[in-house]
């Protein structure tokens, strides 16, 4: 029971009038000396004890009157669910999108959005459809409720949340589970009995930090009917510092370097002044200060004492939120690239193909290069290699060693320098009559026509580096009876004679000139180091496999065997972890280092929050209107005034009835008193 007038209560204390009247009433009378009672008659005194039960009755009428006047002046209600209020009021279906990302850990965050959920508990009334879903990277049906039920149906909903203890370690993807809603209400179908929907509503809890991916909602065509209410929480932020690595889109410039991190300071942080920390796996913990001024980033270098003190993971310090401020850290392991030129080049010569070709190559923490040289007139086996140059005419048996390899899957790079190479080039073709025809003349060629959506182009692809105008080639050869079938012409000379082309399904490249200073301009200009990385990027990609993982994110597990599934254990962090058999692929659901094993052979990875949850500011909601959200008008009404207008429509008063009985017991007072005051005279003799 409720009371809409609460403060009249006070009117109780009323109460203690007629009790002080009736002690008074019974208190003793002042004796009084009378000189002698000889001469009177004597009279039977008045009968106390049979007095005293109306004068109790009276007493007990006269403060329930009281009582009952505070209580109706309290106006008391109850509020109820009435069965039969579903068929005439219009039903309505609630969807709560609850946020359950990894930012939502900071403060009480999490206390607040569950009392977001029980506020907009309080809105539904009989008959109507609840939906409750959680949602990070994924989406989670927690709880759904065809017909409200009331009190029933809020234990149920309270059962399912509750086992939801606390926000996960995912990221957030709002565009996704918006999507995912609107899609699922768009397509449910009433059952034959039940009343329409009148209204469709999704109700977001959240903190609606910029990490929040919306780009499933650009361009969605969103379902008509469908009103969306943002409530946001957490608007006391006091900023947020991450720590994320940073990943060289560039291989080629970063020879030597040690792993680099980005620690980014939000524009609202508290402190410039951070602490970046290493903790290694003997115990020890190294620090040095960092100065990210707020609504900056700084790239700091993992110095490289800390690396060969085998560091396991890295920290930051100084800001308020600590749920992203650790980084677990798996450094990847050196492996070695092999690279074969055939040719009769000495690698001191500066005006020869291999000086260029070793020089292009740098040594890095994860790869290893090694350039080898070998004859095209050598009669021993074909090395093996991840990379083959061929810069010369090669005789067989080593030609028809060279032509299975690229069968088989090797690269290879033919660097066409003289008519005499025709005959590999026609036999790796696998064409008749192929001509390699010097083209002699005093001017110089240049590329056109590249594609620059090509795999081995797509470095090139953005403007700063698409413009080829200044690369000269002095020499070059016509190629002339190609097959029609089986190549693809990257660049053309501006003769319209191919360039650069490649064949059998990308593992060899030809180029129609070489790139020594007496060819071209090709190994002194900035173009060669990224297209020879770029021609080596499918196995550079499978030579630095990265060990570090995001939460949420698919990881194949094969990777860590060449390639070799089955009868694999991947064991999560923490003591007493439990061992879990996967074949291909791994989901983790938490960050930590994770250890993977299999027959014989054992590694670790790491596995860390998205970059994206550290950017914990709120959206500005201006952002949800350009993407087409139908948003409830204000933008984020509150849902107390829903609740209190649903509850004075579902209530029933009582105040009716306390004031019937305040009239009867003035009635019942009123007699009793008058039959009282009768009783009380003396009888006289």
């Amino acid at each position: 029971m409720s009371f809409l007038t609460p403060f009249y209560l006070l009117g109780a204390l009323a109460l203690a009038i007629p009790i002080i009247l009736h002690l008074l009433h019974d208190r003793p009378k002042n004796k009084q000396a009378f000189s002698s009672l000889m001469f009177l008659d004597k009279t039977k005194p008045p009968v106390e004890r049979k007095r005293r039960p109306t004068h109790l009755l009276l007493l007990l009428l006269r403060c329930l009157t009281l009582l009952l006047l505070a209580f109706v002046f309290a106006r008391p209600f109850v509020t109820v669910d009435d069965p039969a209020d579903a068929a005439r009021r219009d039903r309505q279906w609630v969807t709560v999108l609850l946020d359950r990302s990894a930012s939502m850990q900071r403060g009480d965050l999490w206390q607040q959005a569950k009392a977001k959920v029980q506020t907009a508990l309080g809105q539904l009334g009989p008959g109507d459809r609840f939906t409750l879903i959680a949602y990070d990277d994924s989406t989670a049906s927690l709880a759904e409720v065809k017909s409200w039920l009331g009190n029933a149906s809020e234990a149920e909903v309270n059962t399912q949340l509750e086992r939801l203890a606390k926000p996960g370690f995912g990221g957030s993807n709002l565009g996704q589970a918006l999507v995912f809603v609107g899609e699922a209400i768009q397509e449910a179908e009433p059952e034959a009995d039940e009343q329409p929907l009148a209204r469709r509503e999704i109700i977001v809890i959240s903190d609606m930090q910029k990490g929040s991916h919306l780009d499933a909602v650009q361009g969605y065509e969103w379902p008509t009917g469908i009103r969306v209410t943002l409530e946001q929480i957490g608007d006391d932020d006091q900023g947020n510092a991450g720590i994320e690595q940073v990943a060289s889109r560039m291989p080629w410039a970063t020879a030597g370097a040690a792993p680099s991190f980005r620690i980014s300071n939000s524009a609202n942080g508290i402190s410039d002044e951070l602490e970046f920390l290493a903790h290694t796996t003997a115990g020890e913990t190294l620090s040095q200060k960092v100065h990210v001024p707020p609504g900056r980033s700084r790239v700091v270098e993992l110095p490289g004492e800390w690396v060969g003190k085998s560091v396991e993971r890295l920290a930051i310090q100084g800001d308020t939120a600590e749920f992203d401020n650790q980084f677990h850290f798996a450094q990847s392991r050196q492996q070695t690239v092999r690279i074969v030129y055939i040719g009769e080049d000495k690698p001191n010569d500066a005006e020869g193909s291999l000086f260029y070709l070793a020089s292009a190559f740098q040594q890095s923490s994860t790869l290893d290069f090694q350039v080898e040289a070998i004859s095209g007139k050598s009669t021993g086996s074909l090395p093996e290699a991840d990379l083959f140059v061929i810069g010369d005419a090669v005789d067989d048996p080593l030609a028809q060693a060279l032509g299975q390899a690229i069968e088989g899957g090797a690269t290879a790079l033919m660097v066409v320098q003289s008519s005499s190479q025709a005959s590999n080039l026609g036999q790796w073709l696998g064409a008749d009559g192929v001509v390699v025809r010097d083209i002699a003349s005093s001017d110089y060629a240049l590329l056109e026509e590249l594609k620059l959506d090509h795999e081995i182009l797509k470095v090139f692809g953005d403007a700063r580096f698409s413009d080829f105008t200044n690369l000269h080639f002095w020499k070059h050869r016509e190629l002339q009876n190609l097959p029609d079938e089986g190549i693809d012409v990257l660049a053309r000379f501006d003769s319209g004679q191919p360039a650069w082309v490649v064949a059998r399904d990308g593992r060899l490249l030809v180029m129609a000139s070489g790139w020594t200073p007496a060819d071209s301009q090709l190994a002194l200009s900035t173009k060669f180091i990224p297209l020879l990385y770029s021609i080596l990027q499918p196995v550079l990609d499978g030579k630095t496999q990265s060990r570090q993982f995001v939460v949420g994110r698919e990881v194949d597990v094969t990777r860590f065997n060449n390639g070799q599934g089955g009868g694999v254990t991947v064991i999560p962090p923490g003591d007493g972890a439990v061992a879990i058999s996967v074949d291909t692929i791994f989901r983790p659901t938490a960050p930590g280092l994770y250890t993977v094993k299999g027959n014989g052979w054992s590694e670790t990875f790491a596995v860390n929050l998205t970059a994206a949850e550290s950017r914990t500011e709120p959206i500005v909601m201006e952002q949800f209107k350009k993407i087409g959200l139908p948003m409830s008008t204000p933008a984020a009404a509150p849902l107390a005034v829903e609740s209190a207008k649903k509850t004075e429509t579902h209530r029933r008063e009582y105040w009716q009835w306390a004031l019937a009985a305040v009239l009867l017991f003035v009635t019942l007072e009123t007699v009793l008193a008058a039959k009282g005051s009768r009783t009380a005279e003396p009888a006289m003799t």
